[in-house]
């Protein structure tokens, strides 16, 4: 029988337990080193939970600093928005760490438009202001288990960056036109299509509809943007760079399409002027009639424009790069009709967006706000009235040829004869007699008009709780007014006045000439007498010039608006406020009508001919007929001067010369704002 078999099973039986046993110990030692790393995964695990909570009490803390100094920073010292961060981070920074100190809290230019991603921050380029702070902190907190990570420092880095919400405020300078009626509507087609170098045949629908509708500049600037392959949002590059009249026009047309069919009287006017720019292409820049300050978001380009405004300036900006002269016809009472010659020497500036509080700083600088409508020059040729069938004027001319005679033997101690003296001669004789030309020929009178651009410009504003305000300085346009000869012909006068923008040359015009001539008598009066015209002297003894430098000084006042709406409050109408001189025309009238009109010209036949006391002798005696040529001269000047003033400059061009209207909005977006 073999045993062998029972003897390993007896081996196997008896060594059992003690197998058990090293299997539990085995056991043991599993759930010991799973326990243990479970332990230390908590540890990592609240570490790291440690390390980002600080993380996170320093970010809160950055970004409190840095909000902080950024609502206590001013636009050109750092020194109370680093005094503000630090103290705000006292408060705020966790136990145990460094306070936050001054080098860490960096003042700068915060610009979207401008500065390289992502923060968009630096320096202050020249004639910018600060608008942001940036705080950064890197602290090294202690660590609950330091010998659980080797006892190596964990160093945490963290930034935020505030900007200053800014406020903004709006200026507009509006024209005068509000009803639009066939006679306007004729002038405003010779403005426009001459300023542009084509013609124009809006109707009067037309032209109401541009007065009538209003365009979204955002709106616009995207559009042109659009356009010009720019791209959307892209406002400072779309303002500074060179385009056409006709993209600009086209740009209207398409933003006005996208409020639907309401403008359609003043799209279909639009499109019209549009082919008339694009006869004789212009280009501008769009920046040169909005005064857009660099770096504006887009909510402060969210304004209302009218289109006839936005148009008008934008019409005269490439007047005047494009010298054209446009000839304007216009009807005046009593007055024949006559040609007015207009150019643009100056554009305007139609509105203006930016920072009140820098352009308070400095009202004239790179930031202010600032709106102006055009200078305007023009030129009438305008050819006086016969006079040879005025009696008095006649009359007076008669009885005035003795005394002049007189005056001028005993004052100059010439020998001069009147008529009556040939003609008493009993044989003959030959006698230098006087002989006086009234209105001698050219007749024509050239009469310059400078209307210098009104103007309004930010200077101050407040934003308390309970009621806002935004103070401007308005000036209304000075005017300068020119009567008399500049040029040999009316055409030879155009070419002068508009070929440069420097002051025109003026002559007076001869309206009294005071010669001689000699006239001979023979036989006894059987033979007329005969007077040798050819060789007639002419002002030998003086005479009188019609001329005029006539300034119109202008008036500047402060204005206030009180409580001007939000930008982005269309439903409340912008608030205009108004300037007055004195009335323009009335002023002008009267000067015409004046003696300051006719000046002495010295007598050529003597060197003392242009002695004062001869000329104001001169004047003295020459009075009479100085009345009635006052009354002839003013009766042409007045309506002309009117019509000038008050149909075409004021109505058309929107350079009211006796008033100047200015609108506003302010919002008030105080505080700042996270922006990294």
């Amino acid at each position: 029988m073999d045993t062998a078999p029972r003897n390993s099973l007896r081996r196997a039986a008896g060594h059992a337990p003690g197998a058990r046993g090293r299997r539990a110990r085995g056991s043991i030692v599993i759930n010991t080193a799973i326990a243990l790393s479970l332990v230390v995964i908590t540890l990592l695990g609240t570490q790291i939970g440690y390390l980002m909570l600080m993380k996170r009490e320093l970010q809160k803390t950055a970004d409190l600093a840095a909000l902080s100094g950024a609502q206590s920073l001013l636009p050109l010292s750092c020194v109370d928005a680093r005094t503000a961060a630090v103290a705000n981070a006292a408060q705020n920074m966790p136990p145990m760490l460094p306070p936050l100190a001054a080098a860490d809290v960096e003042c700068g230019n915060w610009d979207p438009q401008t500065r390289e991603a992502p923060q968009y921050f630096g320096a202050p380029n020249a004639g910018q202001a600060f608008n942001a702070v940036r705080v950064r902190l890197s602290r090294t907190p202690a660590l609950l288990l330091p010998n659980l990570s080797g006892g190596l420092p964990y160093t945490i880095t963290v930034q935020a960056l505030a900007a200053q919400r800014s406020p903004l405020a709006v200026l507009s300078i509006r024209s005068t036109l509000l009803t639009v009626d066939s006679a306007r509507s004729t002038l405003l087609n010779s403005v426009i299509g001459g300023m542009l170098g084509g013609s124009l045949a809006v109707g009067v629908v037309g032209w109401q509809g541009m007065v009538d509708t209003n365009l979204k500049l955002l709106t616009f600037l995207d559009q042109l943007g659009i356009e010009l392959g720019l791209g959307v949002g892209k406002y400072d590059q779309v303002l500074g760079t060179d385009v056409s009249v006709g993209v600009l026009i086209k740009a209207m047309i398409k933003a006005l399409e996208q409020g639907g069919n309401t403008a359609s009287a003043a799209i279909q006017a639009l499109g019209l002027i549009q082919l008339a720019a694009e006869v004789s292409p212009t280009v501008v820049k769009l920046g040169d009639v909005l005064g857009v300050q660099t770096g504006s978001n887009a909510a402060g380009l969210n304004v209302d424009l009218q289109v006839f405004q936005l148009l008008q300036g934008v019409v005269q900006v490439a007047n005047g790069k494009n010298a054209l002269v446009a000839s304007v016809p216009l009807t005046v009472p009593g007055v024949l009709n006559i040609t007015t010659n207009v150019r643009v020497i100056e554009p305007p500036q139609v509105s203006a967006i930016g920072n009140p509080a820098l352009a308070k700083l400095n009202p004239t600088g790179p930031d202010q706000i600032y709106v102006r409508t055009a200078q305007i020059r023009t030129l009438i040729s305008v050819e006086l009235p016969v006079l040879s069938g005025i009696s008095n004027l006649l009359n007076a001319v008669t009885t005035l040829v003795s005394p002049v005679t007189t005056l001028l033997n005993d004052i100059l101690g010439f020998k001069l004869n009147i008529l009556g003296d040939v003609l008493a001669c009993l044989i003959g004789c030959t006698k230098d007699v006087t002989d006086v030309d009234i209105l001698p020929a050219p007749t024509r009178l050239d009469i310059n008009l400078d209307a210098g651009g009104g103007e309004s410009r930010v200077t101050d504003f407040s934003c308390p709780s309970d009621a806002k305000t935004l103070t401007t300085q308005t000036t209304t346009s000075a005017a300068k007014l020119r009567i008399g000869k500049m040029g040999t012909s009316a055409e030879d006068a155009k070419t002068k006045v508009f070929s440069s923008s420097a002051v025109p040359v003026v002559d007076p015009v001869p309206v009294i000439d005071i010669g001689s001539m000699k006239c001979t008598r023979l036989l006894l009066g059987l033979i007329p007498v005969a007077c040798d015209e050819a060789h007639r002297k002419a002002f030998y003894g003086g005479g009188l010039g019609l001329k005029a430098n006539v300034p119109v000084a202008e008036s500047s006042a402060p204005q206030t608006f009180s409580n001007p709406p939000d930008l982005a409050d269309p439903e409340t109408p912008t608030p205009y406020l108004s300037v007055s001189s004195a009335n323009i025309v009335n002023s002008l009238s009267a000067t015409a009508g004046g003696l300051n009109l006719l000046i002495p010209i010295a007598a050529t036949g003597s060197a003392n001919g242009g002695l004062q006391n001869v000329l104001t002798a001169l004047t003295n005696v020459l009075g009479t007929v100085i009345g009635v040529l006052q009354g002839v001269i003013s009766n042409v000047l007045t309506p002309l001067l009117g019509t000038l003033v008050d149909s075409l400059l004021s109505d058309v061009l929107g350079a009211n010369l006796a008033q100047t209207e200015v609108g506003a909005r302010l919002t008030c977006a105080g505080g700042a704002e996270l922006v990294y």
